[in-house]
């Protein structure tokens, strides 16, 4: 305790010589653990070196695949999620440079089409890598997407942090929780950057922390915050709903810890905050207001498996070479709801050491009390411990809400690990006198650091073939992520029509949508994946993918799907088709093998020669 003493000491000495020496009553609360004296300096060749070291760290850790190959479509192939943002990153360029509206598009589920008014395409992301996509095709687009979106996100939170702390070490620990945790890395590796492209949060903390400092004035504040929660929008939908709620958390949490001096400040803050809020919606009126004309009746309800299990905070992702040897740990970890919210205890124990020595300081009790609610609330409306049921939660009606009622709680824990990076930034800033104390708190910071970073996926472990499926005849046949000639040679143009009407089979996750992507629109799919609540999630017209088990009203309704469909030719990848193969020429379709798939067409179509 006489540790612990002595850091809660420096702590608050160092608050008050911060009140003390700040220009104004801003300053007045939060109390910045941070003498002006002792800031850092040259913060922008520091903020620059701070994104060099988590590029390198992050490529040469995870995506050496990627930067590799970069042309090559090889994260999750197996799953439907990159393909259809592939095909998001060159629908986003295609529908703006053709005046068409982006939030529709008959180019898929063809011949009526899909709305996309609630799928997760991203638009500003897809829009700043235009020039790449107009270059190098949508897939390298894509890539370097996923290689960028974790050091960024890094680099926003070292800047929030360092902006904090005045610590260029403190910030680039801050940085790399917020960037590198397992729940970044895991959707990284799943080809989800609607959940990874995660920049924005932090800058919003750096934007507050800027203003409370005096460096941003009241109308500088609103502008770039107004900019950058309307890019939040349009980035991620639901994050913009989380974002809002704790937004509104946050600030109750600051009156009750300010203290009534503090209070006119912090309503200032609010005020603006607010303002911004209103200006961020008018800039997404377009898009809200046809999201809402157009809300699906089919949205589901979110399942256990989209709540926080309690204990995978402490329990690590269930990689058995990573466990030493500890089996029995893996097996637990398997049983978990949530495989993506890991922190660990020493982390935990950073946040409980800075609450016990620092809790004077009102930041730390803003930033714990923060972390606890946003926990509650990940938890989703039923507490699950190891992957069994405890009891239903208080708030659990929340979720039932119309707006929330499938988006998944466990996603929350991002804005928890942007709580974290903060509060590792604290715990590694305060100042002490004493080296026992300094070695015992850095050493607890690498232990947090080494848990966490010893849980993490890479591209590594998922950018391979696809497994087989088919028979072992079909198995026999090459199976790569590598597209098949027929579109990358551009064969494609001599057996199929401009605009003409095809479904694409392939255990390849959303193959249609990735081909039509690179043929750069230049046939229609019907089916395609958008959203699970919204499209199948096969991402193949459901007459057809029914067929894969032929029985005569199943025949039936195929042929009646093809005729009122206007679908003109089946393509199915031939590393895939051997099932398909019986199936196709048992009801009389000319099939056609050429580069890499098989081409059937109805007796009645004609392919283009």
């Amino acid at each position: 305790m006489r540790a612990g003493g002595e850091l809660g000491r420096n702590v608050r000495a160092i608050d008050s010589e911060v009140r003390e020496t700040s220009p104004g009553p801003r300053m007045a609360w939060p109390p910045i653990p941070v003498s002006w004296s002792t800031r850092a300096r040259r913060p922008a060749f520091q903020g620059l070196l701070a994104f060099a070291i988590y590029l390198v760290v992050f490529i040469v850790g995870f995506a050496q695949p990627l930067v590799a190959h970069p042309r090559a479509a090889q994260v999750g192939q197996v799953e439907v999620d990159p393909n259809f943002y592939i095909w998001a990153w060159r629908w986003w360029t295609y529908a703006v440079s053709h005046g068409i509206n982006p939030l529709y598009s008959t180019q898929i589920g063809a011949p009526r089409g899909y709305s996309l008014a609630w799928a997760t395409t991203s638009p500003p992301v897809a829009l700043l890598m235009w020039p790449v996509t107009a270059i190098f095709g949508p897939v390298a687009s894509f890539n370097l997407t996923l290689v960028l979106a974790p050091p960024v996100s890094a680099w926003a939170a070292f800047l929030a942090a360092r902006r904090l702390t005045g610590r260029f070490w403190a910030a680039l620990a801050a940085g790399a929780i917020f960037g590198f945790n397992l729940y970044e890395t895991a959707h990284e590796s799943s080809g989800q950057p609607n959940l990874t492209v995660t920049f924005l949060l932090p800058l919003m903390v750096y934007l507050v922390v800027l203003w409370w400092q005096g460096s941003l004035g009241r109308v500088g504040y609103v502008i770039w915050m107004t900019v950058v929660m309307a890019l939040e929008f349009y980035t991620f939908m639901e994050a913009f709903a989380d974002m809002t709620v704790l937004w509104a958390i946050a600030f109750a949490i600051g009156f009750v810890v300010a203290g009534r001096s503090a209070w006119r400040t912090l309503a200032r803050l609010a005020g603006l905050t607010a303002i911004a809020y209103a200006g961020a919606i008018v800039l997404a009126s377009p898009y809200l207001i046809y999201a809402l004309r157009h809300f699906p009746s089919t949205f589901s309800r979110q399942t256990p498996n989209f709540s926080m299990d309690l204990a995978g905070l402490v329990l690590p992702q269930s990689y058995p070479d990573r466990l030493l040897g500890m089996t029995w740990l893996a097996s637990a970890a398997g049983r978990l709801h949530s495989s993506y919210a890991y922190v660990g205890i020493p982390l935990l124990l950073v946040v409980l050491g800075l609450a016990i020595f620092t809790w004077s300081s009102r930041v730390t009790r803003l930033l714990v009390a923060g972390f606890v609610i946003i926990i509650a609330l990940a938890l989703g409306p039923t507490l699950y411990v190891d992957g069994q049921r405890a009891f239903s939660l208080p708030w659990g009606a929340l979720w039932s809400l119309p707006i929330a009622r499938s988006a998944e709680p466990a996603r929350l824990i991002d804005f928890g690990y942007l709580v974290l990076a903060l509060v590792i930034a604290l715990w590694l800033a305060a100042p002490v006198r004493s080296r026992l104390v300094r070695a015992a708190r850095v050493g607890l910071a690498v232990l947090a650091l080494a848990a966490m970073f010893a849980n993490l996926r890479d591209f590594a472990m998922v950018v391979v073939p696809p497994a087989p499926t088919a028979p072992p005849a079909a198995a026999a046949l090459p199976r790569t992520n590598t597209l098949p000639p027929f579109i990358t040679d551009g064969l494609y143009k001599k057996y199929l029509r401009p605009g003409e009407i095809v479904v694409v089979i392939s255990d390849r996750g959303n193959a249609g949508m990735l081909f039509q992507a690179q043929t750069d629109f230049y046939f229609r799919i019907a089916g395609g994946f958008i959203n699970a609540s919204l499209t199948p999630v096969d991402a193949i017209p459901q007459p057809v993918s029914l067929l894969s088990h032929p029985t005569p009203a199943r025949v039936t309704g195929f042929k009646a799907y093809l005729k009122a469909s206007g679908t003109g030719a089946i393509v199915v990848e031939r590393a895939w088709s051997e099932p398909w193969m019986y199936v196709f020429s048992e009801l009389g379709m000319r099939a056609t093998t050429v580069g890499g798939v098989t081409v059937f067409r109805p007796a009645a179509a004609k392919a283009q020669t």
